[in-house]
């Protein structure tokens, strides 16, 4: 039983160094960019570049991964409590923020709606083309 519990704190361990690591190679990203995009965003895209090449073991991190995935919603909890106390401005920013949120639904819907009429009308030229028949 202990030696079960000693790997198991050794892999969350090692888990925890690889994404700091990969923070704080963010971080270092994000300066000489000039913070085109935050720390923690640089971090996990070099993370995932380097899961993605097999640069690091995905053992490495999945079990320190799963337990912050696991516990998420608490770390959530101080960004609330921060929200709440900042009420009056985002009651202000209300209107500006439905108004984008409709504004970019809208294009969302027409950007996809062309783009399938797009694709579709390239299909049935292409069918055409072969000579398959139209259901």
């Amino acid at each position: 039983m202990r030696k079960f519990q000693k790997s198991v704190l050794l892999e969350i361990c090692s888990g925890l160094l690889v994404i700091y690591a990969a923070l704080w190679l963010g971080r270092w990203l994000s300066e000489i960019s000039g913070q085109l995009l935050p720390a923690s965003i640089m971090g996990m895209l070099a993370l995932t570049i380097a899961l993605q090449f097999r640069w690091i073991r995905l053992s490495w991190v999945e079990r320190t991964a799963n337990q912050f995935v696991r516990w998420m919603s608490l770390l959530f909890v101080p960004i609330s409590i921060g929200l709440v106390d900042h009420i009056e401005t985002l009651l202000q920013a209300l209107p500006a923020m439905l108004l984008t949120c409709a504004v970019a639904t809208l294009v969302l819907l027409v950007v996809v709606g062309k783009l399938y009429q797009h694709w579709e009308h390239t299909s049935e030229q292409k069918g055409a083309l072969k000579g398959e028949a139209k259901p």
